[in-house]
């Protein structure tokens, strides 16, 4: 093969390699949820770290009729040093990649990787333990190099990265099969790199750059979604902050709205009594039409607390509240209800974190209330608290209806209720919600229909926002 075509090969051989190494460095991994993104710098470190070794590969090539014969040896030792670094990367990128893959694939992959590397290490040993080492000593060890490292390395890693891709595709992401496709890749170039001699044939090096170019090419597709998922969260930060605008002029009006409301019920509710009072026969059918304008202008009163509630915060001092004091306030501020139901109470008298008791007795009224409406006449509902020195755990469970996956979307939304016209204003799980966030807490509820309904809410141990 000729001087120039030699140059060109080796040349555009390790430009892929670099390229490689800089489509993952020039992405921005910090804020991603993919379980890949850890691991993709040891991929760029096999890219940089492989188009050295080539690019120095196509010096010794070019000019090694001018390297002085008492340089030949330290050249080998250099050789053999920077191929097995150039496949170093690899071998970490595969070890990573195994270690999110799902069992039995996890355990395999890893005990495999650290297989090769344990075999690699006592056969270089093996090679070069006498003090004097020969040429044909580097070459075997070449040799063996590109089997166990470039081989080996190459297909788990594929193995790993088209698993890894194979669960993409299962959640029904189209760029699951670009990460099939840079594993398939992957496998090829360990295939032609480790088992395929150079010296088979002048096209070898050919078909090892065009494999290289399979896995830039496929890889570069499958990093497109990182860039869609940053999109995503752009667009949900954007959704979020509108969100936060539309309900705190909601707030702002609900609290007009409220004050302005208040005394005219007050009112109202006051000239009921005084006209129950100098009625002169209190006729039954009088008396129902009284208890049911009452009815209604205390369910308005109610209404009008919860938007007061929600649209502003009470900012008296926190302190250290215990959790069983607060269960027991709230079970006494409900007890005309619940007694129909059995309370389930699991809590340690010593758990407390710094807030306010009334919040958090209104947080818990709030919750089983939604219980027990979920429960309908009768049923069992569980309160657990648990927790350390660092984080408590709450929870409450109903074993009712439970929602199903749209609803339970919406749930936390402001005004969402799936109660009766009436009975449900849509406000206590956005009141929850406000509640648990000054608390630096956060909530999580897990619903299914027919099964029931769990919400789980963290609090970090430490002084809240108020």
């Amino acid at each position: 093969m000729g001087t120039f075509i030699t140059f060109n090969i080796y040349l555009f051989y390790g430009l892929v390699f670099f390229t490689i190494g800089c489509v993952v460095v020039f992405r921005n991994f910090k804020y991603s949820q993919l379980s890949i993104s850890p691991t993709l710098w040891a991929l760029a470190l096999f890219g940089f770290s492989h188009a050295f070794h080539e690019w120095s590969e196509l010096y010794v090539i070019l000019f090694s009729d001018e390297i002085s014969p008492k340089y030949h040896h330290l050249v080998q030792w250099l050789r053999m040093i920077k191929l097995s670094l150039s496949f170093a990367g690899l071998i970490i990128f595969s070890w990573l990649l195994f270690r999110i893959c799902p069992n039995p694939f996890s355990k395999i992959g890893q005990i495999i990787t650290a297989a090769v590397v344990i075999i690699y290490t006592l056969v270089m040993l093996f090679f070069f333990q006498g003090c004097s080492v020969l040429a044909d000593t580097f070459t075997e060890a070449a040799r063996y190099t590109r089997v166990l490292l470039g081989f080996g390395s190459a297909t788990l890693a594929g193995g790993g990265i088209a698993i890894y891709g194979y669960q993409l595709r299962q959640k029904n992401h189209e760029y699951g099969l670009y990460f099939v496709a840079t594993g398939a890749g992957l496998f090829i170039y360990g295939v032609l790199a480790g088992l395929v001699p150079t010296e088979l044939h002048s096209s070898v090096p050919v078909f090892r750059t065009l494999a290289a170019t399979l896995v830039l090419v496929t890889l570069y597709k499958a990093l497109n979604i990182f860039d869609i998922e940053k999109e995503m969260a752009t667009e949900a930060k954007l959704k979020r902050a509108i969100e936060a605008d539309k309900y705190k002029a909601i707030g702002h009006l609900a609290m007009g709205v409220a004050h302005e409301i208040n005394n005219p019920l007050a009112s109202s509710i006051l000239a009921l009594d005084l006209l129950e009072r100098k009625l002169p026969v209190k006729l039954d059918e009088l008396m129902d039409y009284i208890s049911r304008a009452r009815l209604g202008i205390n369910r308005a009163s109610v209404i009008s607390k919860e938007l007061l509630a929600y649209a502003r915060s009470d900012l008296s001092h926190a302190q250290k509240v215990f959790f069983y004091d607060v269960i027991d306030g709230a079970k006494q501020l409900l007890s005309h209800k619940i007694m129909p139901y059995v309370i389930n109470v699991n809590c340690d008298s010593s758990l407390s974190i710094t807030g306010q008791k009334v919040k958090l007795e209104e947080l818990l009224i709030n919750l089983l209330n939604n219980a027990m409406d979920a429960s309908g006449n009768s049923g069992d509902i569980d309160i657990s608290v648990t927790g350390d020195q660092h984080q408590i755990l709450f929870e409450v469970r109903d074993y009712g209806e439970g929602m199903d996956e749209q609803t339970l979307l919406q749930a936390t939304e402001l005004f969402f209720s799936t109660k009766p016209i009436g009975k449900g204003t849509g406000l206590g799980l956005a009141i929850c919600h406000q509640i648990i966030g000054a608390h630096k807490g956060k909530m999580k509820i897990i619903s299914a229909k027919g099964i029931g309904t769990r919400v789980l809410i963290s609090f970090s141990v430490g002084i809240c926002e108020w």
